[in-house]
């Protein structure tokens, strides 16, 4: 092992060890009940893992290649923001209502707990996140070769033979797997925080906003004197290009140029539609008045994140003479003038953007493959013992599968796109859940069958249109799919469907994946009813739902047509999530409830059990599933839940009407 690959490798070990102590550091602290990350400053630190390798690396390859419009990927979140404080703090509050645990979660219980609904959604979640994943790996990958040296892209391990190479991508991504289970797999119960993932990913998101400011600071006031002085020797170097560079061109032929409203939209849709930003901003909040503050404090990270960005990439062209390989001239510049240690800052700072990316997005979309792929197989069979562990090692594995296939995205995709691009394609799948979130939370009529239908179609166009062409230009694929179309039919073509031309690839196929999804959505869900389960979740998602429920309570109750003892309750948790968190759950539960010598809760009662044994099961397993092991669970009991309508009012009815005849026997009797 050289020198160079040494002390690469020996920083991004310590570095490693640190963000470990610092997690465990919050994971104790979290044991003794003194919580280091319940504040708002944390929590907006943690929404910046929407800063990943893409904005370290990618947006200044962005703003030397195409110009200013790399700022709309941050204008879009920043503009978002406005909307958290009724959007983002109703989701949270129906969240800690109903113990979600995941986006697919929140979307499956909007519609009847549909379980085919958080498979849907779960898939595309996977396929939409591998080329996010595959773009961190890249650019760790390359970012370790550029500061090392090392030319072949491993590192050999043994001194004698037989030696050992590993791949530089892979060694990363077996590494924050391991770390993602170690902190976001202890334990079952998803819908509990994970305070030392998010204590790490806090401190990540100060590391690279640290290691892009230095690096700023740099290039512009080291290399060159100031703002001024880069401008204006750049605009002397190429008068066209930094008018270009300075102007939103919506005439530019340039391949890598995507329309602002297309950028727009992805960005203000990604920041909360992506599984690892909802994991952040809904699961892991801990307080719902934090959101006031990120409001604010999100969007100034955005701006200060951002503030070197077209001054280091018009300081890499005037250094390196074009802007060939921009991507990574936050590195390349350092090393260019020969600061090494400036490039070491920045590899620090890449290699935070990208862990933290890679975290907590395998511990989101493991939590999803767990509740709505291998749960409903699970329920299907006999609840066993052995269950708690068999479910927190598929979580595990789970961690182990979304990690590994960004590594094999990478490895086939390769240097066919630009970070950014890489970047856009998660984005849009992601806006596929925008219809269905937004229809779920403000719009009555919407169903299962239009949010399935709507979803699938989006999925289907966005697979047809984006990721298939990724294949092909990386040649997995034969070529005359997209020039010639399947089959030689030119309507199919996926850049140019039904014979739609003259449009990007992003805006092409963001423009039919949103047509065919909303159309879908509303369509299905004018023509087609909701089930009594779907009216029932609207209620608790939409509009002044609390004040609907209260008048429900009034006119419509459950009751259970069979006794199921509190006992058996416990049993049944057991079989899930443990026997010590089954009895510290019914402990919570029983409280100050009436409560007889041997474990038995009133008849009226057993109801609200049932309810609060679902919500408890629904943390670890999801609401879908939940609901299905306890429905199984009645029903093998001989139990049933049965409506009685106006009880009250029958109740005061009867009362009185036995008070009538009571009087009128005693008169008769006088």
């Amino acid at each position: 092992m050289n020198t160079g690959v040494a002390y690469a490798a020996s920083i991004s070990a310590i570095y490693t060890a640190l963000i470990f102590l610092i997690a465990w550091y919050a994971h104790r602290r979290k044991g003794a009940g003194r919580s280091v990350i319940s504040n708002p400053i944390v929590y907006s630190l943690s929404i910046a893992v929407y800063c990943t390798s893409w904005t370290f690396y990618g947006s200044v390859g962005k703003a030397a290649t195409t110009g200013i419009d790399f700022l709309l990927i941050y204008l879009g979140p920043s503009l978002t923001a406005f909307s958290w404080l009724f959007l983002l703090k109703r989701i949270i509050r129906i969240s800690k209502e109903n113990n979600i645990t995941s986006i697919a979660d929140f979307i499956s219980l909007r519609y009847g707990k549909s379980s085919w609904l958080g498979a849907l959604v779960t898939l595309i979640a996977i396929l939409g996140i591998m080329p996010y994943i595959a773009l961190q790996i890249k650019a760790v990958s390359t970012s370790f070769h550029l500061v090392s040296g090392l030319s072949a892209g491993k590192i050999t391990f043994g001194g004698s033979v037989p030696e050992m190479d590993v791949p530089v991508g892979l060694l990363f991504a077996l590494i924050l797997a391991l770390f993602s289970i170690i902190f976001g797999a202890r334990r079952l119960v998803s819908s509990e925080r994970h305070e030392g993932l998010m204590a790490a990913v806090a401190f990540e998101s100060l590391v690279k906003l640290v290691s892009l400011l230095g690096v700023g600071i740099f290039v512009t006031y080291v290399l060159f004197d100031g703002f001024t002085d880069i401008f204006a020797r750049f605009k002397a170097f190429n008068p066209e290009q930094f008018s270009r560079l300075f102007t939103f061109d919506t005439t530019s032929s340039d391949p890598e140029y995507i329309p602002t409203f297309t950028l727009l939209f992805l960005s203000m849709g990604a920041i909360m539609l992506l599984p690892r930003q909802f994991h952040v901003m809904v699961i892991e909040n801990s307080n719902v008045r934090h959101v006031s503050t990120s409001m604010w404090l999100f969007p100034a990270y955005l701006f200060l994140i951002n503030l070197f960005v077209m001054p280091i990439a018009l300081g890499g062209i005037l250094t390196t003479g074009s802007n060939s390989g921009a991507d990574f001239f936050v590195l390349n510049i350092p090393l260019f003038t020969g600061h090494k240690g400036i490039a070491l800052l920045a590899f620090l700072g890449g290699l935070s953007a990208a862990s933290g990316m890679i975290m907590v997005e395998s511990v989101a979309i493991s939590t999803m493959l767990l509740n709505h792929i291998f749960m409903p197989v699970i329920v299907r069979f006999t609840p066993r013992s052995w269950f708690p562990v068999l479910l927190i090692n598929l979580k595990r594995f789970g961690i182990f599968m979304v990690v590994m296939l960004g590594y094999f995205y990478f490895l086939v995709v390769g240097d066919s796109y630009t970070l950014v691009n890489m970047g856009l394609i998660s984005f849009s799948a992601a806006s596929q859940f925008l219809p269905a979130m937004l229809g779920g939370l403000y719009w009555r009529r919407g169903n299962k069958a239009g949010a399935i239908s709507g979803i699938l179609l989006g999925f289907i166009i966005w697979f047809y249109t984006l990721l298939l062409p990724s294949f092909s230009k990386s040649g997995w694929l034969p070529a005359d799919l997209l020039t010639e179309g399947p089959f030689d039919i030119a309507l199919l073509k996926p850049t140019a469907l039904f014979g739609l031309t003259g449009m990007d690839l992003w805006s092409h196929s963001l423009f039919w994946s949103m047509l065919f999804n909303v159309a879908a959505y509303i369509i299905c869900s004018i023509l087609l009813k909701q089930t009594e389960l779907e009216h029932e979740q609207v209620r608790k998602f939409i509009g002044t739902f609390e004040s609907e429920l209260r008048h429900h309570r009034h006119t419509e109750t459950k009751r259970l047509s069979k006794p199921v003892s509190i006992t058996q309750f416990v049993t049944l948790m057991t079989k899930f999530i443990g026997e010590t968190e089954a009895r510290k759950a019914i402990r919570h539960y029983v409280g100050n409830r009436a409560v007889n010598a041997e474990g038995l809760v009133p008849e009226f009662e057993l109801p609200n059990l049932k309810r609060y044994t679902e919500k408890t099961l629904a943390g670890s397993v999801g609401a879908a599933a939940a609901g299905a092991i306890v429905d199984s669970f009645l029903s093998d009991m001989g139990s049933r839940m049965e409506s009685v309508y106006d009880i009250f009012s029958t109740v005061r009815t009867s009362l009185d009407q036995s008070r009538e005849s009571l009087f009128v026997r005693l008169k008769a009797s006088e």
